[in-house]
């Protein structure tokens, strides 16, 4: 759901998601302020529909306050979405849903568009958004030609928005640039990380640093948590090699604190 929310924002849709209504909601009447944004203020009310959506209570609420503007509307307000075959009170079969299971968050955001009378190719193609590897921990490989350079590892608060640039087959640049970092810094050379009390002593100053191959670089992010990568490959397609390609490890804290020493490194 999350990378719709994102197709979404991309391609200029306004819209309601919780997640990112978290300090807006806070300390208000949510039974009020949810049945206001889907009996009132909304176009349409796109539902992801799974066994989890049916069990949670607020999903509920908001459910039912959205087939009560449906119940008043005469033509289509609730736009249902499958990601398995569970059947929602009130949602009667006959009405079309789009089947996650066979299409792509990326068409899902297109159909949405189509539906809202948006141009679908207003999007220009460096917009696309990057790849990502949603796991704390992880080895990824990509071409750092593409996607201007960006990748993406983690999710939600522990998303870290990479950008990466050619500076050679041993080393390459990282920056904070256009992403969702608030610094980065190089571990010094060599370094024992469980001898290392926290990077948060790192020079963070910069909005680029060059780690060469071997070399662990340190990212944080606007959610102050920290992930440490370590660049275990890279080519440069002007020094003979194929292709622009980079492969790094990475570890993302998720206790908010600057202390990697607990984490195992091979």
């Amino acid at each position: 759901m999350e990378e719709v929310v994102q197709q979404l924002k991309i391609r200029g849709v306004s819209l309601f998601y919780d997640l990112d209504e978290k300090a807006t909601l806070w300390g208000k009447d949510l039974h009020a302020q949810l049945a206001d944004v889907y009996r009132n203020k909304a176009r349409y009310t796109l539902m992801f529909i799974s066994l989890n959506y049916k069990k949670k209570y607020w999903t509920n609420h908001e459910r039912q306050a959205a087939q009560s503007r449906a119940f008043e509307e005469k033509s289509e307000y609730i736009l249902p979405a499958r990601f398995d075959d569970t059947e929602i009170p009130g949602l009667l079969p006959t009405i079309q849903c789009i089947d996650l299971r066979i299409h792509t968050p990326e068409e899902l955001a297109l159909l949405v568009c189509k539906k809202l009378g948006k141009s679908q190719i207003n999007l220009r193609s460096d917009q696309v958004l990057p790849p990502r590897n949603p796991e704390l921990s992880g080895e990824v490989s990509f071409n750092y030609s593409s996607f201007n350079g960006h990748y993406r590892i983690g999710e939600k608060q522990f998303e870290f928005e990479t950008h990466w640039s050619k500076a050679s087959n041993m080393s390459i640049h990282c920056y904070t640039d256009s992403t969702n970092l608030r610094g980065i810094a190089l571990a010094p050379r060599g370094i024992d990380f469980k001898g290392m009390p926290s990077v948060e002593k790192l020079d963070f100053t910069s909005r680029v640093r060059t780690p060469e191959v071997g070399r662990f670089v340190v990212l944080q992010n606007y959610q102050g948590f920290y992930a440490i990568l370590q660049i275990l490959e890279v080519k440069d397609d002007t020094r003979g090699d194929d292709e622009d390609f980079l492969r790094f490890k990475y570890w993302i804290l998720q206790d908010g604190s600057a202390y990697f020493a607990q984490l195992t490194f091979g």
